[in-house]
C-alpha cells in the first residue's frame, strides 16, 4: 500500500467502494407502477379493460426499463439506496399488517387508499434524502389520491372502483415519473415541436 488511509473519509474503515446494494430509482419507480397497474386491474376486474391497460403498462414499463439500460443507469449512491431499500421495505411491512388488521374489521375498502399513503409517504421521505423535486410532487400526489381514495371508499359500498382508478392513475402516475426521470417526457416534447 502506499501508507495513505482511508480511516479519516469512512470512519467506519470501509473502503471507498460501496458494499451495499445500487437503487437505480427508476427501477423502483417502474416496478411500483406496474404493482399499482395490477392493483388497479385487481379494482377494475381482470377481464376486458383491466387487463388491457395491464399489458399497456407493462409494456409501457419494459419500454422504459430498456431505454433506461440504453442510456445508462442512474443509481443512488450506498446511502440513498439503502434509504430506499429501507422505505420500500417500511411500506410493504406497513400494506401487510394494514391488510390483516383491516381484513379483522371488515374495512378492507380502505387498504387501496391506506397503501397509496404509505406509497407516497415513502416518496416523501425519499425527497428529504435526494432533494429531487419530482420524488416530492409524486409522493404529494399519492397521499392525495389515498386519501381520496379512502373517503370515495366510505361513500360506496364496494371499494372496487376507487380501487381500480387508484390504481390505475397512481400506476401511470408511476411509470410517467419514471420516463421523465430518464428524459423520455422531453424528447416527446421536443419531438413535438
Amino acid at each position: 500500500m502506499d501508507g495513505v488511509s482511508n480511516r479519516s473519509a469512512y470512519p467506519s474503515g470501509r473502503s471507498g467502494r460501496s458494499r451495499g446494494p445500487s437503487v437505480d430509482p427508476v427501477l423502483v419507480e417502474t416496478l411500483a407502477g406496474v404493482a399499482w397497474l395490477t392493483v388497479g386491474t385487481l379494482g377494475l376486474g381482470a377481464d376486458g379493460i383491466g387487463t388491457l391497460l395491464l399489458a399497456v403498462g407493462i409494456a409501457a414499463a419494459v419500454f422504459v426499463v430498456v431505454e433506461n439500460r440504453r442510456q445508462g443507469p442512474r443509481v443512488f449512491d450506498a446511502a440513498r439506496s439503502a434509504e430506499t431499500l429501507r422505505l420500500v421495505a417500511g411500506v410493504v411491512v406497513v400494506v401487510l399488517v394494514a391488510s390483516i388488521l383491516l381484513g379483522l374489521v371488515s374495512s378492507s375498502a380502505y387498504l387501496p387508499g391506506l397503501a397509496a399513503v404509505a406509497t407516497g409517504v415513502a416518496f416523501l421521505l425519499l425527497f428529504r434524502a435526494t432533494g429531487e423535486r419530482p420524488t416530492r410532487w409524486l409522493g404529494i400526489a399519492l397521499v392525495v389520491l389515498g386519501v381520496l381514495s379512502a373517503f370515495l371508499s366510505t361513500q360506496t359500498a364496494t371499494g372496487f372502483v376507487s380501487q381500480g382508478l387508484l390504481g390505475m392513475i397512481a400506476g401511470v402516475g408511476l411509470l410517467v415519473s419514471a420516463a421523465d426521470r430518464i428524459g423520455l417526457l422531453a424528447m416527446v416534447r421536443d419531438r413535438a415541436r
